[in-house]
C-alpha cells in the first residue's frame, strides 16, 4: 500500500475534484504506479484535514474517469498503464425506470423491418447463402465495392483522386488511421472536446493528443497555428459537420483557412462524419476541398443501429496503400452477410428511405428540444441526434448529471469529452435520438427544463 499523500489541494475548485485531479497528476507523472493500493479513506482524510465525505466521492471521481478500481473489501487500486483511460459506456441496454439520454443511438423506425426483409430473402437463396459463408476479398466482393461506389457518389466525398476502404465501423476507421499515420510519440490535434474514442486509438499506439481550444462556431484557427508551429503534428482529428459533443458546424471559409495550415504544416486532416446529418444540413466537406490532405470516415452505425458494424474511410491515393495495410493488420477483411444487406439497401433506396425518415423524426425532436429548452441551448441543428446544453451559473456539470439522474433522466456531462487537465465549462450532451418515443422524449424534457429552472439544490453550510 502507497502512503502517498497530495501536498496542496487546488482551493479553486471543490476539494473532491481537486482531490481526482491530484490522483490523476500522480499517475500522469509516475508518482502513483500501476496496480498501487490508495491510502484508506479515513488516513487520507486525517491527512489532508478533510471529511472521509470528501475523499469517498474523490475516489468515486476518479474511478468515473478510468484512473483507478474499487474491489470490494481490499480497497481503491490504480489502474495499470495497458488500461485505456477513457470512459466506459453502459448503455446498451434501457434501464428500468430511466430514461437515458447518453448514447446518440438512431430512433427505432423502419430497421425492424428491413432488416427481417432481408433475411427472408437472403434465406430464401441457397446459392447465396454458401458464396457469403465464405471469407470475402481483402477488399470486398467486387459487387459490394460497385454497390459503395454508387451510393458514395451522392455523399460529401470526391473518389477522383482518392479512394475508399470498408471497415468495421467508425472507431475501427479512426484506429486504423491513426495506427497507419503515428507512430509511438507523435502528437495529433483533436477539438478540445471531443468523442471519447480518439483518445483510445491515440492511447493504444501510444500517440499524445494536443487539445485546441473551440468556440461557438468551432476550432480556433490561431490556436491551431500555434499548435502546429509548436508541437508538429502529424495529424488533426475534426468533426466538421457536427461536432461531437458540441454540434457546431465549421464554416466553408474556417474549413479552408485550416486546410491552408494544415498544408504549409504538413498535417494530415482526419474528418470524422460518423455524427448523423441530414444532406441538406452538411456543407462542403474538406475531403472534397482538399482530397490530398484529407482522410474522411464515417459509418452506419447512426443511419442503421449500432448492430450495423460497417464504416468507409476515403483516403487519398499517397496515403491508400499505407491505411490499407494496417487495416489488413487489424482485421484482414470485413463480414460480407452485413455488407450484402447494407449494399441491398443502397441499391433499391431503402438506405435513402430510411435517412428521409431520420430527418423528420429529428427535426420533430429537434423542435421538441427548442420549445422546452432554448434558452440553455445556443445552437443545434436540426436534424442532429444531438443537443448541447450550457448550464447556468452556480451548476456543475457532474452535479446536474446526478441530479437528472435522481428524477429519472441519464445525460452526459462535458467532462466526459474533455481533452487533458483543463475542466470545461459546465454544460451537458443530450441525445435526444435515444428516447423510445417523442412522448418519453417530451417527459425528460419536461424534467430537465424543471431541473434547470430551479437551479442547483442547496449543499449544507460550512462554518
Amino acid at each position: 500500500m502507497t502512503i502517498w499523500t497530495p501536498a496542496i489541494l487546488d482551493s479553486k475548485q471543490p476539494k473532491y475534484l481537486a482531490l481526482a485531479r491530484a490522483i490523476e497528476e500522480a499517475i500522469n507523472n509516475g508518482e502513483l504506479k500501476g496496480e498501487e493500493k490508495l491510502p484508506p479513506q479515513r488516513r487520507l482524510a486525517d491527512a489532508l484535514a478533510v471529511t472521509i465525505g470528501t475523499i469517498t466521492r474523490a475516489y468515486n471521481e476518479a474511478e468515473r474517469r478510468g484512473l483507478v478500481v474499487a474491489r470490494v473489501g481490499s480497497g481503491t487500486y490504480v489502474r495499470g498503464k495497458d488500461q485505456v483511460n477513457a470512459v466506459v459506456h453502459q448503455m446498451s441496454q434501457d434501464i428500468p425506470g430511466q430514461i437515458d439520454m447518453r448514447a446518440a443511438f438512431a430512433p427505432e423506425g423502419p430497421q425492424n423491418q428491413m432488416l427481417s426483409s432481408a433475411m427472408a430473402s437472403m434465406a430464401a437463396n441457397p446459392q447465396l447463402l454458401n458464396d457469403l459463408l465464405r471469407y470475402a476479398p481483402e477488399l470486398g466482393h467486387p459487387n459490394h465495392r460497385e454497390s459503395f461506389r454508387r451510393w458514395l457518389a451522392a455523399e460529401s466525398v470526391t473518389l477522383d483522386s482518392s479512394d475508399f476502404l470498408i471497415t468495421h465501423g467508425g472507431q475501427h476507421a479512426i484506429s486504423v488511421s491513426i495506427n497507419a499515420l503515428c507512430r509511438e510519440g507523435d502528437v495529433i490535434l483533436t477539438e478540445n472536446l471531443v468523442f471519447p474514442g480518439v483518445l483510445a486509438a491515440a492511447q493504444d499506439q501510444g500517440v499524445k493528443v494536443v487539445p485546441v481550444a473551440m468556440d461557438e462556431q468551432g476550432i480556433i484557427l490561431e490556436n491551431v497555428l500555434l499548435a502546429c508551429k509548436r508541437h508538429r503534428p502529424r495529424v488533426i482529428y475534426l468533426t466538421p459537420n457536427n461536432q461531437n459533443p458540441c454540434g457546431t458546424q465549421l464554416s466553408t471559409e474556417r474549413r479552408q483557412a485550416l486546410i491552408d495550415i494544415c498544408r504549409e504544416y504538413n498535417v494530415v486532416i482526419l474528418e470524422d462524419d460518423v455524427q448523423f446529418l441530414a444532406r441538406g444540413d452538411k456543407t462542403k466537406s474538406m475531403q472534397q476541398m482538399a482530397p490530398e490532405q484529407c482522410i474522411y470516415l464515417s459509418s452506419f452505425s447512426k443511419r442503421f443501429s449500432g448492430a450495423m458494424r460497417i464504416g468507409f474511410l476515403v483516403a487519398p491515393a499517397a496515403l491508400y496503400n499505407k491505411i490499407r495495410l494496417s487495416l489488413r493488420a487489424s482485421s484482414w477483411t470485413n463480414s460480407p452477410l452485413l455488407i450484402h444487406w447494407l449494399c441491398d439497401w443502397m441499391d433499391s433506396g431503402e438506405l435513402a428511405k430510411l435517412e428521409d425518415w431520420l430527418e423528420r423524426e429529428m427535426i420533430e425532436r429537434q423542435a421538441l428540444a427548442r420549445e422546452y429548452l432554448s434558452p440553455w441551448a445556443p445552437y443545434s441543428q436540426t436534424s442532429s441526434f444531438n443537443l448541447w446544453l450550457t448550464l447556468p451559473p452556480g451548476w456543475l456539470s457532474h452535479e446536474f448529471v446526478a441530479q437528472a439522474q435522481q428524477q429519472g433522466v441519464l445525460v452526459r456531462s462535458a467532462d466526459d469529452y474533455r481533452v487533458g487537465q483543463q475542466i470545461p465549462s459546465p454544460a451537458i450532451r443530450l441525445c435526444l435520438s435515444r428516447p423510445n418515443s417523442r412522448a418519453q422524449l417530451t417527459e425528460a424534457l419536461g424534467i430537465l427544463k424543471s431541473i434547470l429552472e430551479q437551479g442547483p439544490s442547496l449543499q449544507e453550510a460550512l462554518i
